[in-house]
Formats: C-alpha cells, sequence, structure tokens
C-alpha cells in the first residue's frame, strides 16, 4: 500500500495479524495522493510576503505567534558534524525526523529564495521560531560520488539555536542508532485504540488508526545501537534519494 508519512511517499507491504497490520517491506516511491472527496487537508501558512509557506504534514498545527517577525532577523546555523559521500542514501532519516520531532513540519520555499535554502526543506517549528534541514557542499569533484556535503541546521527566532540543537540531534541519533538498520518495525491499529494498548515507539495518529514506529535506540529496541561507523558516511546507490534533498 502507498502511504504518506509526514509528506514522504513509501510504498510498504503489510500483513494483517489480527486487529493489527506490520510492515514487512518498505520501498521509496512517488504517487498521486488521493483527491476529491478522499483528499486530505493539510494546513499551511505563509510569511514573509509568500515566500515561505509552513505546512504541517502531519495534521497537527504548531504554534507561529511570532514566526514573521522571526524570519525578518539574523539566520543562526549549525553543524551536525554529518559528513557524507556524495551518493548517499539518507531516506530513513526523512521519516525519522518526521516520527520523532515534536512540531515537524514542511517548508516550502521559490527556488533562490535566500532565506531558505532547500526549496522542500524538514522543520520544526514551535514558540513563534523554526529550524530547518540543509547541506552544504565541502567538497566537490568531476562524478557525484566525489561530493562531500555536511548537514546543517539554519534556525529563526528567539528559540532557534535550542530547536537547532534538538534538530541537530535528531539527526546525529539517526547516524548512530538508524543509519544501518534501515526501516523500523511499524505496527499499525485501528483509530480509537486505546494508549495502553499501544506497544513502546513513536505514535503517529491519523483519523484512520495508529501507527507506532519502532526505531531502534527508542521504544521496544531503545537497548539496540547500530554498528559504528565514521561520520563520513558511505556510498551508497540512490537517485532523487540522493540528490542532496533531505
Amino acid at each position: 500500500m502507498p502511504l504518506d508519512v509526514g509528506g514522504y511517499t513509501r510504498s510498504i507491504t503489510l500483513v494483517h495479524r489480527g486487529d493489527v497490520l506490520h510492515a514487512e517491506h518498505w520501498t521509496y516511491c512517488g504517487f498521486v495522493r488521493d483527491r476529491g472527496g478522499a483528499a486530505r487537508t493539510v494546513p499551511t501558512a505563509t510569511f514573509a510576503g509568500g515566500e515561505v509557506t509552513v505546512r504541517w504534514v502531519l495534521g497537527t498545527e504548531g504554534n507561529t505567534t511570532g514566526l514573521e517577525d522571526a524570519l525578518s532577523g539574523e539566520r543562526y546555523e549549525l553543524s551536525t558534524g554529518l559528513v557524507v559521500a556524495g551518493q548517499f542514501n539518507f531516506e530513513t532519516l526523512q521519516l525519522f525526523a518526521a516520527t520523532t520531532l515534536a512540531g515537524f513540519c514542511r517548508l516550502s520555499v521559490p527556488l533562490g529564495s535566500e532565506l531558505v535554502t532547500q526549496q522542500d526543506a524538514a522543520a520544526i517549528v514551535t514558540d513563534g521560531s523554526l529550524a530547518y534541514l540543509t547541506h552544504v557542499k565541502i567538497a566537490g569533484g568531476p562524478d557525484t560520488a566525489d561530493w562531500r556535503p555536511e548537514f546543517f541546521i539554519h534556525a529563526y527566532g528567539v528559540a532557534g539555536p535550542a530547536l537547532a540543537k534538538k534538530f541537530a540531534a535528531c539527526v546525529r541519533t539517526w547516524d548512530r542508532d538508524v543509519r544501518e538498520s534501515w526501516y523500523p518495525p511499524l505496527s499499525i491499529r485501528p483509530a480509537g485504540t486505546p494508549d495502553d494498548q499501544l506497544p513502546p515507539g513513536d505514535l503517529v495518529d491519523t483519523p484512520a488508526c495508529r501507527a507506532v514506529f519502532d526505531w531502534p535506540g527508542r521504544g521496544s529496541r531503545a537497548h539496540l545501537r547500530a554498528p559504528a561507523h565514521s561520520l563520513a558516511g558511505s556510498a551508497a546507490s540512490a537517485s532523487e534519494r540522493s540528490s542532496g534533498q533531505p
């Protein structure tokens, strides 16, 4: 079944066991979302004269009071310390951020925007401040495999530095615990399932269901750690996934 998680589309093989669906295979994909009466409404807000659009793709709108003023102020920048090879697969980072960061949203800006350097950026918004994930190419070469992007967090607002540290910690946790483990166990239960009947993990609620992501280092697998590896990363085959667009 093709599913949208935090605005990121994946095709997931689901196995039915009783009233619970369990994910057994994930495929990176794109698809046309439902339209007409079945279409899902995504809350949005625009700022900076319409240049920046915030989309709460999980449906819960955040507090943007003061965000207009924040975007007119100085930008705070923080390196995550993660430097990767040019052909690098970070598709699980997108879902990890979407399902574990409070206040998660997506930012859309026109090409060439100086406010937000990613046209479609993973972000968190709270307390009239925002932080978003981007990258800076610190080394190049004739082939894509020679490139070395470094992941950065850019932030605006009084709470921007704190949000940047929170987002950077998410990226480092993903690099340490998740990157080598691929996608997590995912179980989906009917909407209305009581909290005490849910397993440990990161919960995403929708009108139709309650989905629990059991990421390594969190939930029932909090004791697990991926094999140690260098922040320099390793090459992995990908197309859109490795184009430097988290």
